[in-house]
This record gives C-alpha cells, structure tokens and sequence, in this order.
C-alpha cells in the first residue's frame, strides 16, 4: 500500500510538472511572437486595429464642429513574408454621410505598399490575431480636410481588394482636434501667418508631409482615436499591431524615399531660408553633400556673401553669429538637407496648392461682387489661359493671357511620389470684379492655377523690424492682403488627382536696372514745426556714386579742422555736437571761432571723403491730426512714397496707418496697389540719430514704409497718414531721374 501511494503521488506531481512546463512554454512562444522583430522601442507603441470587410463597411462618427481632418491608416497583411518584393495593392472605398444618414460624398483611396522587413525600423513590425503572428506591410495614409467634414456626421470604410497575396487589411481613425474644446481656432489663430498659410495649402500632400515637431509647435491639435460603431465588445477585443512612427509611407518606390521635411538641392533647384540676429542654425546633409552658401541682404546695402560653414562631422555643420537677412543653399548635384534653428525647430518652407487644368478640365470659381481677384498660373512658355467672367451663368466677358516665365531655379513640385520636380515660375493678373460678375471659369490645356481674392477695402497689417522681423514671434502676427479660393468643381480635381502641391522657396532681391532716385517733399504749409537731424547715409552695395553733396558731412578731428582746404563748390560748413544744449549747431568754417570748441564731443564738415552722415528736414505730426499729401506734384506721378518716422521719445511700437486716394483700372494688371494699409513699427533703441531740436538730443529712427503706386492707379490723387503717437517724419518720392532743383533737405534716400 505504501509503495502504491508513492506511486501514485509521483504521478500526479510529474502531471502537474509537464502540465506548468507546456504551459510555461506555451506562454514563452505567446509572448515572443507578440514581441517585435526589432528591439528599438523608443518610438515603439501598440495600437488597437480594425479589419476591413468587403460586404460591410465600418462606421466611424465624429464632431464636425471640433474636426479640422480625419486620417485614415490602413496596413495590408499577409498570411506569411511575400517572396517576393513587389508592392501591394488594396483600395479604401470611403462614404461621407450627414447627421440623417445620407451619402453626401464618396470616394476610393488606392494604396500601394510593401511588406515591412523586420530589421526596417520605420515600417510597421508585426500583428497578432489569435496569438499568431502575420505579415504586415507598410503604413499608409490618406487625409481628409475639414473643408471636405463640413457637412459630414460619419465616414464609412470598406475595402477593395486588388492582389490576391493580402490576407485583408487593417485600420484605424484619428480625428485632429483642438486642444481648447472651447475655442477651437484659439490655437490656430496664435500661429504666425506663414505656418497659418502653410496648413491652409498642404492640400495634396496633407498633413501626413509635417513632422511631430511641426505638428506640436504649429496649430497645437490633437489626434483623437475614434472607435468603430456597431462593433460588439470593441472596446474589449481587437487586434494588436506593433509598429514604430511615423505611420505614413507615401513614396512607392521604396529604394528612393525622400524625407519631405528636408530641403532637396540640385543643379535646378536651389534652396533658401531666412536668418535671424542672434541666432544658431544646425545644417544636416548626407557625407558627400557638396553644397555652397550664400549670405543676403534684404535690404541690399551689403554684397551677397559666401559662407563656410563650422563642421561639427562629416554629416552635420553650424552657421552662427550672421546679420539677419537671406541664406541661400545650391548645389552641382543632387542632395537634400535639413535646416534647424537653435538646432532643434526645422525650418519649413511655404506651401501652396494649384489645380492642374487640361483640355478636358477647366476650373470655376465663385467669386464675391467689387472684390479683386489674383489669378496665378505656372505653365510653359507660349501655352494660353483663357478667364471667362459670367453672370449668373451668362458669359460677359473674356480674357487671354500667355505664359512667358521661364524655369523656377527655388519653387519646385513635389508629386505624389515626393519626388522633386521643375516648374516654371509663377505669373499673376489682377482684376477687380464688376458688380454683376459672380463666376469665373479658367480654361488651359497645361497649366497649374491658383485664385486668390480680396475686398478693396479689407484691412492689411503688416510689422516692420530692423532688419527683419521673426515670423516665429507671437507679436508679429500680421493680416494679409490675399486668400487663396478653392474651386467650385474641387472634388473633381482631388478625385482625378490634379491639385498639385508646390514648395515655395524666398529668392534673394535682385539688383534694379535703374537706381531710383528720392526727393523729399515740401510739407512746410502742411505742417507748422519742422527741424533738422542728422542721419547715417546708407547706400546700396550696387550704387557706385560718392556722397559728396553741400548737406553730406564727415567727422573730423578738431585739430585738423581749421587746416583743411576750401576749394569746393559750395561754403564749408561744419556742425558742431557739445554736452550742453543746444546740442548741435551748425556754423560756416570761416565764421568759427576756437571759443566755441571748449565743449565739443564731435565735429562734422561737409568737406572730403569719406561722408558718413547726411542732414534731413522733419515735420511733426501729431497723433490726434491725420496728414493729407498730394501724391503728385506738377504732373509727375512717383513710382512710391516713402514715409520716414522718428519718434523723440522712445515707443516701444508706433502703429501707422495709410489711405490712397485713387481708382483702379478696370482691366487686367500685373501690378496691384493696396489703397489702404496698416503698420506697426517696432523700435531697434539701437538707431539713434542726432537732433537739432533744443529740446531732444536724440532723435529714434523707426523702419521706413515704402508705398508702392503701381501702373493699375488712375490719377492717384492723395495719400493720408495716420500715427499713434507724436512723431516727425519725412516723405520721400520715388522717381526714375533726379530731380535738377532741388533744395538740400529734398535730396534724401530712405
């Protein structure tokens, strides 16, 4: 009996054993195969997924409210690794319905993927259903705008298979929303104007081209998972997919992906940015990147400069401690780079959408009565656009224009593909709108297109800086003058695939053919009180003329001052700065006496070379008593005005605002004057002028505003000024020949 119940003791417990063992291993083989290929799981996360049927559509509903776009991600799976290492195909049927159920939209995606290899760690990893793991292929994704969620309640998804190899195919919905639930545009109204603009047109590549980065530092939304309705237990039960970010793969050709946050160079293409005081810029570009650089100023008193930049590696370089102004990047082969600013914001160009029309596919608009349109078109050389405008279905007018512009050297196309690709540079018209024209249709057999409106009368803001302002900056928000239309047969063109997305790129200010000529106006029966300063001369790198005019002055030592000669066209005059007041006179050398030296900081003489500072005339103005000028004076229409400000006290900002009087052609026009406008003016403390004023030893310069009067006036009649504070300023017109009766004080530049 003894030996019996050892026996059977023995049994059990080797049961128990073999029974934990198959369970310890088949726990063990669960495990590993949930596990990713790939042991990196820094950018590693897990995500509940949905498989697609062919006879049932999912169901998805959302707040349209609150949604500014859905996206749609989809992986194809596969029983097993495909042999072969073709890519995939499978289509996305999607149905957008209202709050009753109707379709009010429906639409195929088709995608084209590869299957993920396990040692790609920007690919998807693996799936488990039923403990086992599949093969997956590559993220894709497909986005819908909030212009196309409007009316929309729920979106449906369904498949179209397309390769016999898929096993099915799996998704999952995010909807982009805003952080605030009760301003949903706070967020995206805080944004500098160009991030504002770019979102605006990313209309065929989609938010799927913006980095995390961007995503988080520009329109601060939130992607919210959404669950499929109708599905039992979803919230219990679902396959797991293991893959490493980013989602979106759009580039089919796998062996030639481009990263469409970097800046593609070529011997066609070049590439620049914006640079700013005080900032750090990181350069990353391939090994063999044989890239040149370029330093620009926008306001072109320096030469454009080649710059070396510090190599902190083979793969990585720095530019720092450069003025602010243009940075341009060429190369004589292809390479891309990327560009971040304190090394860690990437600089992002500006994007913009076209509609690609051809001989079957014109485009319309509507368009608001008294409004003015731009219409832009990039096409090649010699080919038409016919602009029809029509009332009420009824054509009253057309128009004809021929492309002239040649090969853009900084915009280029990015294709679906995300390849880079030439295109001509961008032509623009401008036509005010008659009263009963309320449809415009635009016919071309290759041309890319873009509309853009505006009312006459909307408010324009824009800020000013010394040098430049940083758009990155929450107080530089400025209103721009034009906003790009979308077109009425739109969904034709994003079914068929013909909205183009173009990356634009800033070129550097080019060199003007005639050097424009300034005089100041008399503004002496406008204005009660003027006085006179002393300004810095500053002349354009190109403008070869030497200075050396009655009221352009050099510092001079007081020991050489009663040597020098007298053998000029005009009296030696010299200005004297001292401590006490009045703190600058201006007296004849002949007439000046050794006394009146005792405390002198600094002397200035009209005589020799080289003149560093030049004597202007300014009228005050006060900021309760807007300033009217005549804009042209004995028939002779100024191609601008320019309006210099100065302030005797320090404004931390002066707001200006102008009225043109005038009216506009009725016909097409390559040029376009904006009749009002608004500045805000920030102050550099640094630019700091001397006055003659006994009151005001300083004297704070402000940026110049330079109002352009363009050939679309007619009879421009006056222009009417209006400050924030007390201010004295200087009007300046621009012409193409000088003037031969000028007063000293009339002959400035801005």
């Amino acid at each position: 009996m003894y030996w019996i119940k050892q026996i059977l003791r023995f049994a059990i417990f080797t049961a128990l054993l073999l029974l934990f063992v198959w369970f310890a291993v088949t726990l063990f083989v669960w495990v590993k195969s949930a596990e990713p290929s790939n042991t990196s799981t820094l950018f590693n996360i897990r995500s509940n997924v949905h498989w697609l049927k062919t006879d049932s559509a999912l169901k998805f509903s959302f707040s349209a409210s609150r949604t500014m776009s859905v996206r749609v991600l989809s992986n194809g799976i596969f029983e097993s690794q495909p042999l072969d290492d073709q890519p995939v195909n499978y289509a996305i049927e999607y149905q957008l319905l209202d709050a009753k159920g109707a379709i009010i939209y429906r639409g195929t995606y088709h995608h084209a993927a590869k299957a993920a290899s396990n040692d790609f760690q920007q690919q998807v990893k693996q799936i488990i259903e039923n403990r086992e793991a599949l093969a997956v292929a590559s993220g894709q994704s497909f986005y819908l705008n909030r212009e196309e969620l409007q009316q929309a309640a729920t979106i449906t998804l369904k498949l179209i298979p397309e390769n016999a190899q898929l096993k099915g195919v799996v998704v999952r919905v995010h909807a982009q929303t805003s952080n605030s639930i009760t301003d949903p545009a706070k967020a995206w109204l805080k944004r500098p104007t160009e991030w504002r603009e770019r979102m605006t047109n990313y209309h065929t590549i989609g938010e799927n081209a913006l980095t995390n980065e961007e995503k988080y530092n520009s329109v601060m939304l939130d992607w919210q998972k959404l669950a499929p309705q109708g599905v039992p237990n979803i919230d219990f039960r679902a396959d797991l997919l293991y893959e490493s970010l980013p989602y979106n793969v759009l580039n089919h050709d796998f062996s030639t992906q481009l990263d469409l946050d970097s800046l593609f160079i070529s011997e066609q293409l070049s590439a620049s940015f914006r640079v700013y005081e005080h900032t750090e810029y990181l350069l990353s570009h391939s090994e063999n990147a044989n890239l040149t650089f370029v330093w620009h100023d926008l306001r072109q008193l320096d030469a454009p400069k080649p710059l070396t930049p510090e190599m902190l590696s083979t793969t990585q370089a720095r530019l720092s401690n450069l003025p602010a102004g243009l940075v341009t990047i060429s190369a004589s082969a292809p390479t891309s780079i990327r560009v971040f600013s304190n090394g860690v914001d990437p600089i992002v160009p500006l994007h913009s959408y076209y509609y690609m029309l051809n001989a079957q596919t014109p485009v319309y608009y509507q368009v608001s009565p008294k409004s003015d349109i731009a219409l832009e078109w990039r096409a090649p050389i010699g080919s038409t656009l016919s602009v029809s405008l029509y009332s009420n279905n009824e054509r009253i007018k057309d128009y004809v224009f021929t492309a002239t512009a040649e090969q853009a050297l900084f915009d280029r196309l990015i294709t679906e593909t995300t390849e880079r690709q030439t295109l001509p540079t961008a032509e623009k018209r401008y036509l005010a709108i008659p009263d009963n024209v309320n449809q415009i249709k635009i016919e071309a057999e290759d041309a890319m297109v873009k509309l853009q409106a505006r009312s006459p009368t909307f408010n324009y803001l824009n800020h000013r800086c010394d040098p430049v302002c940083d758009p990155e900056s929450p107080i530089y928000q400025g209103i721009d003058a034009w906003f790009s239309q979308r077109a009425d047969n739109h969904y034709l063109f994003h079914t068929q695939k013909q909205i183009a997305s173009v990356r634009l790129f800033e070129a550097p200010p080019e060199v003007p053919e005639l050097l424009p000529q300034y005089r100041s106006k008399d503004l002496d029966q406008l204005l009660a009180v003027s006085d006179i300063a002393l300004v810095p001369i500053e002349q354009a790198y190109f403008d070869n003329s030497v200075p050396q005019m009655e009221f352009e002055y050099r510092q001079v030592a007081k020991s050489a001052l009663f040597k020098l000669g007298k053998a000029t066209s005009y009296p030696s005059s010299v200005i004297v700065k001292q401590q006490h007041k009045p703190t600058l006179f201006e007296v004849p050398l002949n007439s000046l006496q050794i006394e009146e030296l005792a405390n002198t900081q600094a002397l200035f003489i009209n005589q020799g070379l080289p003149r560093t500072v030049r004597k202007i005339r300014l009228y005050k103005v006060a900021k309760t008593t807007p300033l009217t000028v005549a804009v042209s004076e004995n028939n002779l229409q100024p191609n601008a005005l320019v309006v210099k400000v100065f302030s005797a006290e320090p404004q931390a900002e002066i707001t200006v605002a102008t009225a043109l009087d005038s009216t506009k052609v009725i016909t097409p026009s390559d040029e376009y004057t904006i009749l009002a406008k608004h500045f805000v003016l920030h102050l550099n403390p640094a630019q700091t002028r001397m006055f003659f004023n006994p009151n005001h030893a300083d004297l704070y310069e402000y940026p110049s505003i330079t109002l352009p009067l363009f050939q679309d006036l007619t009879s421009p009649k006056t222009m009417t000024l209006s400050f924030s504070h007390d201010v004295w300023i200087s009007v300046l017109e621009e012409h193409e020949q000088p003037d031969a009766t000028l007063n000293w004080w009339q002959d400035e530049t801005p």
